[in-house]
């Protein structure tokens, strides 16, 4: 991978930021310089129901991602319409550029981000791109203001799309820096007994990532649904979602569950 080519190859593209119908072609004949057959693989191996790609790897994705995201710092009343470009070009390869590009252009222009999160979540198909838009988009946001967000995330996590459900649940992950607060369990409540797979594992990975700032909350809230006689879903996931906590938290936990 040459990344000071494909860096400059961005910088050019972005020349045409204010021409979507430009810009996406000249992106998409970017993407397809640099097709992979192994990435491809990849692709329809780990993300079923993938849609539109080209098999371009995550690494050189990353960088032209960095890219994008430096020219929508500098110029951020151009952002929402050239992410929304990225993002309409359709393919899995654009829409985790679109996501990666706001990891550091979110914290400083929230409302710009969010926006725009909010709009394309009718849009989301699979895990991979889900995932990657929380992570990338609202994460980095909690970290400086968590209120902007928690009701957001309270909203997502009632949807009857799975996987705004399941963007609601992974839009907590920054908790695993900071503490935290009641309103997150309450959140997390909304799911527990969810029968989708998706938005199972997605709570009990969420549950692991936030227990090492929250090891105590964690527990109390596993302790609490365990006493419960929970269903088979939330079974599942207490027993999958405490596998960070200390042993004897643990133990204590699925005597309860019998």
């Amino acid at each position: 991978m040459d990344k000071s080519q494909i860096q400059k190859r961005t910088k050019k593209l972005l020349e045409k930021a204010d021409k979507p119908k430009e810009f996406t072609r000249g992106l998409q004949k970017l993407l397809k310089s640099y097709v992979d057959r192994e990435a491809t693989k990849n692709y329809q191996r780990i993300i079923p129901g993938t849609g539109k790609f080209y098999g371009v790897p995550l690494p050189i994705l990353r960088v032209v991602a960095a890219e994008i995201g430096k020219f929508i710092k500098k110029e951020p009343s151009k952002a929402k319409f050239l992410l929304e470009t990225i993002w309409n070009e359709g393919s899995f390869e654009a829409r985790q550029i679109a996501g990666k590009c706001l990891e550091r252009f979110g914290p400083k222009n929230p409302k710009i981000c969010l926006d725009f999160v909010s709009s394309v979540l009718p849009d989301l198909d699979n895990w991979a791109v889900c995932d990657n838009l929380a992570m990338c988009g609202v994460e980095p946001i909690v970290y400086s203001n968590p209120e902007l967000v928690l009701p957001l995330s309270e909203k997502w996590g009632k949807s009857e799309n799975k996987w705004i459900r399941r963007f609601g649940v992974v839009s907590l992950r920054g908790y695993k820096r900071i503490p935290v607060t009641d309103k997150v369990f309450e959140i997390l409540d909304l799911v527990m007994e969810d029968k989708d797979k998706d938005i199972k594992k997605a709570v009990s990975w969420i549950l692991r990532e936030i227990t090492k700032k929250n090891p105590d909350g964690v527990a109390e809230f596993l302790t609490r649904w365990a006493e419960a006689k929970p269903d088979k879903n939330a079974r599942w996931i207490i027993k999958d979602g405490m596998k960070k906590l200390p042993k004897e938290m643990q133990t204590e936990i699925l005597t309860l569950l019998g």
